[in-house]
C-alpha cells in the first residue's frame, strides 16, 4: 500500500528547487536582508514590451477575482496573472457554500442572525484559533459581501439560506457551486475592463524604495505595477513548505486545488513579508486505499458514514486505541494530531476504524459520494487482525476493554461514554488524513497590507484568501477570500492612486 501512495505524491507538483533553496525557516518568520536586497527595474523601463498597471493581483480564484472587480470599479487598471490555464482557484473546486449574516436572502426567509453568534460559531468551529480582529473582519462583512456577489457581480443564489457547520441558518448556496461562483466573478471581471493572462505563473516581486514595482513570470516577462494584491492561494500542495511550517503533517497528501504550492507566500517572504498562523490546516480523514487509486484531487473518499458508526474506534499498529473517537468532527487539524501522531509513531501512512458488520450495514459500506469503502472484515478479532495486518493480541485486548466500557457506561481511559458493543463479524477501514485547505500565511493588518516581523507596512502590498493570515475556517473560508479580496482590492487601488 505505501508504495502506491508514495508514487501518488510523486506526481504532486514540486515548487521551485531554486527559490526553496534560498529560504529557510528564519525567512519566513523575519525580514532577510538578503531577501531585501532584490534587483529593481525602473518604472519607466516598463514602458513599450513591458506594460505598467495600477494594480497586478497574483491568482485568478476567488479572493483574486474579487479584488480585481473592486480596483476596476475604483478607477485603477488591472492585470491578473493566473498560473493555471483558467482561473478560479481552489474557490472553484467549493461547494458554493458561503456564511454570513444579515444579507437579504436571510432578511427575506425571516432569519435573523447576530455578530455575536456568528462570531462565536465561527470562534468555536476553529478551536479558537484565529486572530481576533481579522476574524471579527471577516464576519462583520460577510453579509455585505454576499450582497456584493448578488448585487454587483450577479452571482446566482438559491432562495434560501440554510444550516450548516452548527445550529444557524447561515450558509448560502450559490446555484451550480463553485464553478458558477467563480466563472460569474471572472465575467464580472472581464465587464469591468480587467486583463487577465492565464499560464502566467508569477516567480518573483521586484521592489523600488519599499514597494513593489513589477511581477517577472515564468516565461521572463515583466509586468509594472503601482500596487500588488497576492492572492494564489494555499500550500496544501507543498509538502516542502508544510514540513517547514508544521513538521507534523510532513507526508500527508494535498487533495485541494494543485495550483496551491505557495508561490505567493514565498515571494512575499522573499522581499520582507512575514507568516502568521501557519501551524493550522483543514484535514479531513479519507479512505487511504482509495485514495491510492485516484488522483489526490479526488474528493470520493470521505468516510463520514464510518465516523459516524456508534462503535467505531481507531487503532494503530499494535491494535491499541490512541484517542476518544467521538471526536467526530475530523475536519481540522487539532482534532486529527493525534492520527497525525500515530501515524508518525507506527511509520505508516495511515490508521484504522474498526466497528462491526451490523454498524456498517447502516451506512451501506458507501463513501458519501457513493463508492464502496475498502474495508477488510473478520469472523473473529484474530481474522480480523491477520487482514490488517496488526497486532493480534493487542487488538483482541482493545475491543475486549472497549466492550467492557460499554458495559460500565463510561470509557475511563479516553474519557469517552460508549454506548454500543463491537461484536463479531467486525470490519476495519484504513485512513488517512489529507489537507484540503491551509489556514496560515503571508501576515496582513486590517487594511489587508502585507506586514513584516515588525509590525510595519511593505508599502503597496496587499494580500487575501487562502495565501493570507488565519481568519477563516469552515463555512467561512469563501466569506473570507470575497471579503479580504475585495479590501485588499480598494486598498490597492487608493495606494496605486496617490
Amino acid at each position: 500500500m505505501m508504495g502506491v501512495l508514495d508514487a501518488l505524491r510523486g506526481g504532486v507538483p514540486n515548487i521551485q528547487e531554486a527559490i526553496m533553496a534560498n529560504i529557510s525557516r528564519r525567512s519566513f518568520l523575519a525580514t532577510s536582508a538578503a531577501a531585501a536586497a532584490v534587483a529593481t527595474v525602473p518604472a519607466i523601463a516598463m514602458a513599450g514590451d513591458n506594460p505598467t498597471y495600477d494594480v497586478i493581483v497574483i491568482g485568478g480564484g476567488g479572493a483574486g477575482l474579487c479584488a480585481a472587480i473592486e480596483a476596476a470599479d475604483a478607477g485603477a487598471s488591472v492585470l491578473v496573472l493566473e498560473k493555471n490555464t483558467v482561473t478560479g482557484g481552489t474557490t472553484s473546486t467549493s461547494q458554493g457554500l458561503i456564511g454570513g449574516f444579515g444579507t437579504q436572502i436571510q432578511k427575506a426567509q425571516g432569519v435573523e442572525l447576530t455578530y455575536e453568534q456568528m462570531y462565536d460559531n465561527l470562534n468555536g468551529n476553529a478551536s479558537y484559533r484565529l486572530d481576533p480582529e481579522l476574524m471579527g473582519i471577516t464576519v462583520a462583512k460577510s453579509g455585505e459581501s454576499i450582497d456584493w456577489l448578488i448585487d454587483r457581480c450577479a452571482v446566482p443564489f438559491k432562495s434560501e439560506a440554510v444550516v450548516g457547520y452548527g445550529p444557524l441558518t447561515m450558509m448560502h448556496v450559490v446555484e451550480g457551486a463553485g464553478p458558477v461562483l467563480t466563472d460569474t466573478l471572472l465575467a464580472a471581471a472581464e465587464e469591468a475592463g480587467v486583463e487577465i493572462v492565464t499560464e502566467a505563473k508569477a516567480t518573483e516581486i521586484t521592489m523600488e524604495n519599499g514597494a513593489p514595482v513589477s511581477v517577472k513570470t515564468e516565461d521572463g516577462s515583466i509586468y509594472g505595477c503601482k500596487a500588488l494584491v497576492i492572492a494564489t492561494g494555499g500550500y496544501a500542495y507543498n509538502p516542502e513548505l508544510a514540513k517547514r511550517f508544521t513538521p507534523e503533517v510532513a507526508g500527508t497528501m494535498g487533495i485541494g486545488h494543485p495550483m496551491s504550492t505557495g508561490d505567493g507566500i514565498i515571494m512575499a517572504s522573499n522581499v520582507g513579508a512575514c507568516t502568521s498562523h501557519t501551524d493550522s490546516m483543514m484535514c479531513v480523514l479519507k479512505d487511504y486505499e482509495i485514495m491510492t487509486e485516484y488522483t489526490p484531487t479526488s474528493a470520493a473518499a470521505n468516510v463520514f458514514g464510518f465516523t459516524s458508526l456508534p462503535n467505531m474506534i481507531m487503532v494503530g499498529a499494535e491494535g491499541k486505541r490512541f484517542y476518544n473517537e467521538d471526536n467526530k468532527g475530523y475536519m481540522s487539524q487539532d482534532l486529527n494530531r493525534p492520527v497525525f501522531d500515530q501515524m508518525h509513531k507506527d511509520e505508516l501512512g495511515y490508521v484504522w476504524m474498526v466497528s462491526d458488520q451490523a454498524c456498517v450495514d447502516a451506512t451501506e459500506g458507501k463513501t458519501h459520494r457513493g463508492e464502496d469503502l475498502t474495508y477488510v472484515a473478520g469472523e473473529t478479532v484474530e481474522e480480523l487482525a491477520a487482514n490488517m495486518g496488526v497486532d493480534a493480541e493487542g487488538l483482541a485486548a482493545t475491543i475486549d476493554a472497549y466492550n467492557a466500557a460499554v458495559e460500565a457506561g463510561f470509557d475511563a481511559e479516553f474519557g469517552r461514554f460508549p454506548t454500543t458493543k463491537l461484536e463479531a463479524p467486525f470490519v476495519a477501514l484504513a485512513v488517512t488524513p489529507c489537507v484540503i485547505i491551509t489556514y496560515g500565511g503571508i501576515a496582513r493588518n486590517a487594511d489587508s497590507e502585507v506586514i513584516r516581523a515588525d509590525g510595519t507596512v511593505i508599502d503597496g502590498m496587499f494580500c487575501a484568501g487562502e495565501t493570507s493570515c488565519n481568519s477563516a475556517f469552515m463555512g467561512f473560508t469563501i466569506s473570507n477570500a470575497i471579503t479580504w479580496g475585495r479590501i485588499a482590492g480598494a486598498g490597492a487601488a487608493a495606494y496605486a492612486a496617490k
